[in-house]
Protein backbone atom coordinates (compact mmCIF):
# COMPACT_ATOMS: atom_id res chain seq x y z
CA UNK A 1 0.00 0.00 0.00
CA UNK A 2 1.31 3.42 -0.97
CA UNK A 3 0.25 6.36 1.12
CA UNK A 4 0.73 9.85 -0.33
CA UNK A 5 1.35 12.47 2.30
CA UNK A 6 -0.12 15.94 1.76
CA UNK A 7 1.87 18.70 3.32
CA UNK A 8 0.25 21.55 5.21
CA UNK A 9 1.58 23.98 2.61
CA UNK A 10 -0.13 22.13 -0.25
CA UNK A 11 -3.42 21.92 1.65
CA UNK A 12 -3.36 25.64 2.37
CA UNK A 13 -2.64 26.39 -1.30
CA UNK A 14 -5.58 24.27 -2.52
CA UNK A 15 -7.92 25.98 -0.09
CA UNK A 16 -6.87 29.42 -1.35
CA UNK A 17 -7.45 28.35 -4.97
CA UNK A 18 -10.98 27.11 -4.19
CA UNK A 19 -11.79 30.32 -2.34
CA UNK A 20 -10.59 32.39 -5.32
CA UNK A 21 -12.69 30.31 -7.72
CA UNK A 22 -15.81 31.02 -5.66
CA UNK A 23 -15.05 34.71 -5.15
CA UNK A 24 -14.26 35.61 -8.78
CA UNK A 25 -17.85 35.27 -10.11
CA UNK A 26 -19.18 37.26 -7.14
CA UNK A 27 -16.57 39.96 -7.69
CA UNK A 28 -17.55 40.16 -11.35
CA UNK A 29 -21.21 40.63 -10.47
CA UNK A 30 -20.35 43.34 -7.94
CA UNK A 31 -18.17 45.09 -10.52
CA UNK A 32 -20.93 45.16 -13.12
CA UNK A 33 -23.45 46.32 -10.55
CA UNK A 34 -21.20 49.20 -9.56
CA UNK A 35 -20.99 50.33 -13.18
CA UNK A 36 -23.67 52.66 -14.53
CA UNK A 37 -25.01 50.63 -17.46
CA UNK A 38 -28.17 52.69 -18.03
CA UNK A 39 -28.50 55.71 -20.23
CA UNK A 40 -31.45 57.98 -20.74
CA UNK A 41 -32.33 58.46 -24.40
CA UNK A 42 -34.68 61.15 -25.64
CA UNK A 43 -36.58 60.39 -28.84
CA UNK A 44 -38.29 63.22 -30.67
CA UNK A 45 -41.60 61.83 -31.91
CA UNK A 46 -43.41 63.68 -34.69
CA UNK A 47 -46.66 65.38 -33.83
CA UNK A 48 -49.57 63.00 -34.21
CA UNK A 49 -52.24 64.03 -36.71
CA UNK A 50 -55.57 62.95 -35.26
CA UNK A 51 -58.00 61.23 -37.59
CA UNK A 52 -61.78 60.87 -37.62
CA UNK A 53 -62.80 57.34 -36.60
CA UNK A 54 -66.10 56.16 -38.10
CA UNK A 55 -68.10 53.08 -37.09
CA UNK A 56 -71.44 52.62 -38.79
CA UNK A 57 -73.16 49.22 -38.65
CA UNK A 58 -76.43 48.79 -40.54
CA UNK A 59 -78.65 46.52 -38.46
CA UNK A 60 -81.87 45.54 -40.30
CA UNK A 61 -85.00 46.83 -38.58
CA UNK A 62 -83.04 49.26 -36.36
CA UNK A 63 -82.49 53.02 -36.90
CA UNK A 64 -79.47 54.21 -38.87
CA UNK A 65 -76.80 54.84 -36.22
CA UNK A 66 -73.20 55.99 -36.41
CA UNK A 67 -70.39 56.68 -33.97
CA UNK A 68 -67.70 59.19 -34.96
CA UNK A 69 -64.78 59.93 -32.66
CA UNK A 70 -61.25 61.31 -32.79
CA UNK A 71 -58.19 59.09 -32.72
CA UNK A 72 -55.53 59.64 -30.07
CA UNK A 73 -51.77 59.22 -30.09
CA UNK A 74 -50.34 56.20 -28.25
CA UNK A 75 -48.89 58.31 -25.41
CA UNK A 76 -51.87 60.67 -25.06
CA UNK A 77 -53.45 60.71 -21.62
CA UNK A 78 -57.14 60.00 -22.14
CA UNK A 79 -58.07 60.37 -18.51
CA UNK A 80 -61.41 59.76 -16.87
CA UNK A 81 -62.57 63.35 -16.61
CA UNK A 82 -66.19 64.35 -17.03
CA UNK A 83 -65.29 65.91 -20.40
CA UNK A 84 -63.76 62.73 -21.79
CA UNK A 85 -66.83 61.70 -23.83
CA UNK A 86 -67.29 65.21 -25.22
CA UNK A 87 -63.62 65.43 -26.14
CA UNK A 88 -63.61 62.03 -27.82
CA UNK A 89 -66.80 62.47 -29.87
CA UNK A 90 -66.55 64.27 -33.19
CA UNK A 91 -69.72 66.33 -33.49
CA UNK A 92 -71.00 69.04 -35.83
CA UNK A 93 -70.88 66.97 -39.03
CA UNK A 94 -73.51 66.50 -41.72
CA UNK A 95 -74.09 62.74 -42.07
CA UNK A 96 -76.26 61.19 -44.79
CA UNK A 97 -76.90 57.62 -45.96
CA UNK A 98 -78.41 57.02 -49.40
CA UNK A 99 -80.21 53.80 -50.43
CA UNK A 100 -83.09 52.74 -52.69
CA UNK A 101 -83.31 56.18 -54.29
CA UNK A 102 -83.68 58.07 -51.01
CA UNK A 103 -81.32 59.85 -48.64
CA UNK A 104 -81.59 59.93 -44.85
CA UNK A 105 -79.89 62.60 -42.75
CA UNK A 106 -78.68 61.44 -39.33
CA UNK A 107 -79.21 63.82 -36.42
CA UNK A 108 -76.24 64.73 -34.27
CA UNK A 109 -77.35 63.54 -30.83
CA UNK A 110 -75.80 61.35 -28.15
CA UNK A 111 -77.68 58.04 -27.91
CA UNK A 112 -77.03 55.11 -25.57
CA UNK A 113 -78.50 51.69 -26.36
CA UNK A 114 -78.61 48.91 -23.77
CA UNK A 115 -78.30 45.12 -23.93
CA UNK A 116 -75.58 45.26 -25.07
CA UNK A 117 -74.52 48.81 -24.28
CA UNK A 118 -73.59 50.86 -27.35
CA UNK A 119 -72.97 54.59 -27.82
CA UNK A 120 -73.75 56.64 -30.93
CA UNK A 121 -73.61 60.35 -31.68
CA UNK A 122 -75.50 60.33 -35.00
CA UNK A 123 -78.95 58.70 -35.30
CA UNK A 124 -81.54 58.58 -38.09
CA UNK A 125 -85.33 58.41 -37.92
CA UNK A 126 -85.86 55.65 -40.49
CA UNK A 127 -85.17 51.94 -40.07
CA UNK A 128 -82.49 50.06 -41.99
CA UNK A 129 -83.99 47.90 -44.79
CA UNK A 130 -82.81 44.30 -44.60
CA UNK A 131 -83.27 43.15 -48.20
CA UNK A 132 -80.07 41.37 -49.32
CA UNK A 133 -78.29 43.21 -52.10
CA UNK A 134 -79.45 46.69 -51.03
CA UNK A 135 -76.63 49.17 -51.68
CA UNK A 136 -75.85 51.97 -49.19
CA UNK A 137 -73.71 55.08 -49.66
CA UNK A 138 -72.38 57.01 -46.66
CA UNK A 139 -71.39 60.66 -46.95
CA UNK A 140 -70.03 62.83 -44.14
CA UNK A 141 -69.05 66.49 -44.29
CA UNK A 142 -67.14 67.59 -41.20
CA UNK A 143 -67.41 71.03 -39.63
CA UNK A 144 -63.97 71.92 -41.03
CA UNK A 145 -65.02 70.94 -44.57
CA UNK A 146 -63.34 67.53 -44.67
CA UNK A 147 -65.29 64.75 -46.37
CA UNK A 148 -65.72 61.02 -45.69
CA UNK A 149 -67.41 58.48 -47.95
CA UNK A 150 -68.11 54.76 -47.85
CA UNK A 151 -70.20 52.11 -49.57
CA UNK A 152 -71.53 48.70 -48.54
CA UNK A 153 -74.17 46.14 -49.46
CA UNK A 154 -76.66 44.31 -47.24
CA UNK A 155 -75.95 40.60 -46.73
CA UNK A 156 -78.42 37.73 -46.29
CA UNK A 157 -78.94 36.24 -42.85
CA UNK A 158 -77.20 32.92 -42.16
CA UNK A 159 -79.42 31.35 -39.50
CA UNK A 160 -78.34 29.06 -36.69
CA UNK A 161 -79.55 25.58 -37.63
CA UNK A 162 -79.34 24.04 -34.19
CA UNK A 163 -77.69 24.26 -30.78
CA UNK A 164 -76.72 20.92 -29.23
CA UNK A 165 -75.84 20.48 -25.57
CA UNK A 166 -73.69 17.48 -24.59
CA UNK A 167 -72.60 16.52 -21.08
CA UNK A 168 -69.21 15.04 -20.31
CA UNK A 169 -69.49 11.24 -19.97
CA UNK A 170 -66.84 11.31 -17.21
CA UNK A 171 -68.00 14.43 -15.34
CA UNK A 172 -71.73 14.64 -16.00
CA UNK A 173 -72.05 17.97 -14.19
CA UNK A 174 -70.15 19.75 -17.01
CA UNK A 175 -71.44 20.21 -20.53
CA UNK A 176 -70.40 21.67 -23.85
CA UNK A 177 -72.40 23.40 -26.58
CA UNK A 178 -72.19 22.96 -30.36
CA UNK A 179 -73.71 25.61 -32.64
CA UNK A 180 -74.37 24.61 -36.27
CA UNK A 181 -74.88 26.75 -39.38
CA UNK A 182 -75.15 25.87 -43.08
CA UNK A 183 -72.72 27.71 -45.36
CA UNK A 184 -73.37 28.60 -48.99
CA UNK A 185 -70.29 27.10 -50.59
CA UNK A 186 -70.98 28.65 -53.98
CA UNK A 187 -69.42 31.90 -52.70
CA UNK A 188 -66.83 33.11 -50.21
CA UNK A 189 -68.40 33.88 -46.85
CA UNK A 190 -67.03 35.45 -43.69
CA UNK A 191 -68.32 35.01 -40.16
CA UNK A 192 -67.83 36.39 -36.68
CA UNK A 193 -68.48 34.09 -33.73
CA UNK A 194 -69.47 35.68 -30.41
CA UNK A 195 -70.16 33.68 -27.24
CA UNK A 196 -71.30 35.34 -24.01
CA UNK A 197 -72.18 33.84 -20.66
CA UNK A 198 -74.76 35.33 -18.27
CA UNK A 199 -75.17 38.63 -20.15
CA UNK A 200 -74.57 40.17 -23.58
CA UNK A 201 -72.57 42.87 -21.78
CA UNK A 202 -70.18 40.31 -20.28
CA UNK A 203 -66.66 39.90 -21.63
CA UNK A 204 -67.06 37.38 -24.48
CA UNK A 205 -65.77 33.91 -23.80
CA UNK A 206 -65.22 33.58 -27.57
CA UNK A 207 -64.89 36.37 -30.12
CA UNK A 208 -63.22 35.57 -33.44
CA UNK A 209 -63.64 35.87 -37.20
CA UNK A 210 -63.33 33.06 -39.76
CA UNK A 211 -63.80 32.41 -43.45
CA UNK A 212 -65.71 29.42 -44.78
CA UNK A 213 -62.48 28.17 -46.34
CA UNK A 214 -61.58 26.44 -43.07
CA UNK A 215 -64.51 24.03 -43.55
CA UNK A 216 -64.65 21.26 -46.14
CA UNK A 217 -68.42 20.82 -45.81
CA UNK A 218 -71.44 23.11 -45.88
CA UNK A 219 -72.23 22.28 -42.26
CA UNK A 220 -70.08 24.38 -39.91
CA UNK A 221 -69.95 23.84 -36.14
CA UNK A 222 -68.76 26.25 -33.45
CA UNK A 223 -68.20 24.66 -30.06
CA UNK A 224 -67.19 25.20 -26.44
CA UNK A 225 -65.20 23.08 -24.03
CA UNK A 226 -66.79 21.05 -21.24
CA UNK A 227 -67.22 24.11 -19.03
CA UNK A 228 -70.98 24.68 -18.77
CA UNK A 229 -72.96 23.98 -15.62
CA UNK A 230 -76.67 23.45 -15.19
CA UNK A 231 -78.42 26.81 -14.95
CA UNK A 232 -75.82 28.73 -17.00
CA UNK A 233 -77.15 31.17 -19.60
CA UNK A 234 -75.36 31.07 -22.96
CA UNK A 235 -75.71 33.61 -25.79
CA UNK A 236 -74.63 32.22 -29.17
CA UNK A 237 -74.27 34.87 -31.88
CA UNK A 238 -73.21 34.22 -35.49
CA UNK A 239 -72.60 37.28 -37.67
CA UNK A 240 -72.53 37.06 -41.46
CA UNK A 241 -69.97 39.75 -42.29
CA UNK A 242 -68.52 41.39 -45.39
CA UNK A 243 -64.93 41.01 -46.53
CA UNK A 244 -64.40 44.69 -45.62
CA UNK A 245 -65.52 44.05 -42.05
CA UNK A 246 -63.38 40.89 -41.84
CA UNK A 247 -60.28 42.85 -42.90
CA UNK A 248 -61.12 45.72 -40.53
CA UNK A 249 -61.66 43.48 -37.51
CA UNK A 250 -58.54 41.45 -38.24
CA UNK A 251 -56.40 44.59 -38.53
CA UNK A 252 -57.82 46.01 -35.29
CA UNK A 253 -57.06 42.77 -33.43
CA UNK A 254 -53.50 42.77 -34.79
CA UNK A 255 -53.05 46.41 -33.78
CA UNK A 256 -54.14 45.61 -30.22
CA UNK A 257 -51.67 42.73 -30.03
CA UNK A 258 -48.95 44.96 -31.47
CA UNK A 259 -49.52 47.62 -28.82
CA UNK A 260 -48.93 45.00 -26.12
CA UNK A 261 -45.67 43.78 -27.67
CA UNK A 262 -42.77 46.29 -27.88
CA UNK A 263 -41.07 44.12 -30.53
CA UNK A 264 -44.09 43.79 -32.84
CA UNK A 265 -44.42 45.72 -36.07
CA UNK A 266 -47.15 48.40 -36.21
CA UNK A 267 -50.35 47.16 -37.81
CA UNK A 268 -52.29 49.65 -39.94
CA UNK A 269 -56.08 49.65 -39.73
CA UNK A 270 -57.76 48.45 -42.93
CA UNK A 271 -60.73 50.76 -43.50
CA UNK A 272 -63.44 51.00 -46.12
CA UNK A 273 -64.13 54.70 -45.46
CA UNK A 274 -62.16 57.29 -47.41
CA UNK A 275 -62.01 60.97 -48.15
CA UNK A 276 -60.13 64.23 -47.71
CA UNK A 277 -60.57 64.00 -43.91
CA UNK A 278 -58.16 61.02 -43.86
CA UNK A 279 -60.53 58.82 -41.83
CA UNK A 280 -60.28 55.29 -40.47
CA UNK A 281 -63.22 53.03 -39.74
CA UNK A 282 -65.87 50.73 -41.10
CA UNK A 283 -69.24 51.03 -42.84
CA UNK A 284 -70.89 47.60 -42.98
CA UNK A 285 -74.12 45.66 -42.43
CA UNK A 286 -74.69 43.99 -39.07
CA UNK A 287 -76.56 40.78 -39.91
CA UNK A 288 -76.67 38.09 -37.25
CA UNK A 289 -78.65 35.29 -35.67
CA UNK A 290 -78.64 34.77 -31.91
CA UNK A 291 -79.71 31.86 -29.74
CA UNK A 292 -80.13 32.16 -25.97
CA UNK A 293 -79.90 28.86 -24.08
CA UNK A 294 -80.26 28.00 -20.40
CA UNK A 295 -78.22 24.87 -19.69
CA UNK A 296 -80.41 22.00 -18.48
CA UNK A 297 -79.92 18.25 -18.40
Amino acid sequence: MVIRAISGYQLERDMKINILKNLLPLAGILFLTACNLTKDVEIDLPDYDRQPVVECYLEPGKPFRLLMTRSYAFFDTLGLSTNFVQNALLDGALVTIAYNGQTDTLKNQLTIVSNPIKIYNYVGQNLVPGAPGTAFVLHIRLADGGEITGTTTMLPLVPIDSVVLEFNPDIDSLGRMLTYITDDQSQDNFYRRLLNYSSLDSVPDQDFIVTDRFSQTALIAFGTGYELKEGDTVFNTIFHITRDYYDFKESVDLAVVGNLNPFAQPSPIKSNVRGSANPVGIFAPLVYDRDTTIVQK
